[in-house]
This record gives C-alpha cells, structure tokens and sequence, in this order.
C-alpha cells in the first residue's frame, strides 16, 4: 500500500484556505467531514499531499435566512440540515433528502458542501486498490477504458448526490471563492455531466454556501432507491417541485447519469410522453447494485408517484 500520508493545515478564513491551496499547487484537498475523501484515501483513488480542514472557518455552517433566502453554509452538517426547524417547516425536502443520506453517526460529520462535491460511483472504481489493479483500472483510475461499458471514449461514473436534485427543484444556486474572487452560479451548472470530472470549479476554487430562494406556493416531492435504508449509495434519486399556480414542473434526478438529469415543463397535457422523455434521458449502465433495465424502470414509477402526489396530473 502507497503512503498516504499528507501535511494538515486547518486555516483561519476562506482567504487562508485559499492561499494554502495555492501554495501547494495540485497536491490537494479540502476536507470538511472527510466521510467520502477519506474512504476515498484509504481506496487510493486520492493522494493529495496537503488536507486543508475547513471546519475552523467562521461561520462556515451556519444555516439562517438572509433576505428572504435560505442561507446554507457549505460546511453544515447534513444532520443540522435534518433538523433545522426553518428547513422542516419551510424546505421540507431538503430535511427528507438530508435524512435519506447515510446513517446518523455520518451525518454528524458529513457536510452539505460534502455532499454537492461527492465523487461519482462506480462498481469497477469504489474498490480497494489491490482489487482494481488486479480486474485492471479504469478510466476513471488511469486505465484505458471503461470498464462498464468497454468504451475508451467516455467514463460513466454515476453521479450520486442526493441534495442537489432536491436543491435544484428548489432553484438553489451555489456561491464558491476561488482566484477571480466571490462568483455565483446556478447550481445545475456546477455539474459537467461527464464521468471523469464531474464538477465545473475552477482550481483551487471552494464552496462557500448554497442560497434557496423563496418561492411562492411549491410542492415538492423526493424518493430514493437504494438496497438498505442507511449506508447504502444511492441508485436512483428523484427530486421534483410543481407550481400549480403556474403549472410549471421542474424535475432533477442523481443515480441515473453522469451528472443530475434535469427537466422542466409547463404542458403536461401529455404526461406520459413526459415520463418516456425523461427516463430516454438517463444514460443508466450496468455499474451500480441495481440492474438498468429495473433503475430504468423505476424512473417511470418514481415519476407517475410523483405528479400524483403534488396533484400535477
């Protein structure tokens, strides 16, 4: 086994920790709970030699209402996201969601940026590096190819967030500081959607906070599959937010793609031919513990529950 090991700085302010990460060129990683980097050390699938520790930085956690908007601090534990009183009674399904990630004892550490950030899944790369090395690597890992689907083109790691399909429902957007200073961007566009750098940040840049903005009358709806109700990834999950003022829908699912598969529509006269469009959409391969055909499967059942329920159909 490689050393591992890595110098261990726990700045001050965003600045520090930006600094730091300049200072240490490509050779690092931020950490904040650390429940998916350091499954990910001990796998050697990263070898960062500088961990700069956010967790000093004030008010990196908080989560309040600033002007009307929600303010959720990168560094909040999901379990203060489960348990905020203002999420429960006013973004209940970012309280389901948080609550649907994991098992009490991890969501004590692992933070809401944690979550946004996590690295995408797959069968044949969330392995030690002994068994990796000895089915060959993949292209995630400095192989060749993909060994899911046998490409060399493309690497179709899953993405596996279950926040942000219920984030994007809600029209959050992500706030990040980086070399160009303060930027702020919606945040179905953190995401690339391709297997081997699944996130758009700049280098070095770090995620400060998620805003919510305030809606008028929403209804929401989130389900997750997965083979346990605790630890376990997940397989599919699907976030949707209906508007029945305006009969707008917006719907965002992780599990099924190489990033958050994302829909929206006003015309739903056609419900059916909605559903077949968005599970099309999910480029599922046989990578997870679920077969595709029955994740395929689930998105059409998932949805047709779904509009039921927010009364869309």
């Amino acid at each position: 086994m490689k050393n591992n090991s890595a110098t261990y700085f726990i700045p001050a302010s965003v600045e520090e920790a930006l600094t730091t990460a300049r200072a240490n060129g490509k050779s690092f990683a931020y950490i904040a709970g650390g429940t998916d980097l350091m499954v990910h050390r001990q796998q050697e699938n990263n070898d960062a030699e500088c961990l700069i520790d956010l967790s000093a930085i004030p008010g990196f956690g908080k989560i309040t209402i600033e002007e009307g908007r929600l303010v959720i601090g990168a560094g909040a534990t999901l379990e203060a996201l489960a348990n905020s009183e203002t999420v429960r009674n006013h973004y209940p399904i970012l309280a389901t969601a948080a609550l649907s990630i994991a098992s009490p004892v991890i969501r004590k550490n692992a933070t809401v940026g944690g979550n946004l950030l996590v690295e995408n899944r797959c069968t044949f790369f969330d392995q030690s590096a002994y068994w990796r090395e000895a089915i060959g690597l993949c292209l995630k890992c400095g192989g060749d190819y993909c060994i899911a689907t046998g490409g060399k083109k493309a690497c179709y790691s899953v993405f596996i967030s279950d926040l942000v399909p219920a984030l994007i429902c809600l029209g959050a957007a992500v706030h990040f500081a980086g070399e160009a200073g303060a930027q702020v961007m919606p945040l179905e566009e953190l995401y690339t959607g391709a297997g081997l750098k699944s996130v758009s940040l700049p280098p070095g840049a770090l995620i400060t906070r998620v805003e919510v903005p305030a809606g008028g009358e929403v209804r929401t709806w989130f389900r997750k599959l997965r083979p346990r109700k605790s630890l376990d990834f997940t397989n599919l999950t699907l976030a949707l937010s209906f508007a029945p003022g305006t009969g707008h829908l917006k719907v965002a699912i992780s599990g099924a793609d190489m990033g958050p598969v994302v829909f929206e529509t006003d015309d739903l006269s056609n419900s059916e031919g909605f559903i077949k469009t968005v599970a099309k959409r999910c480029r599922m391969v046989e990578n997870l513990f679920y077969p595709r055909a029955y994740r395929k499967q689930m998105v059409g059942v998932f949805l047709r529950q779904g509009l039921e329920e927010v009364g869309a159909v």
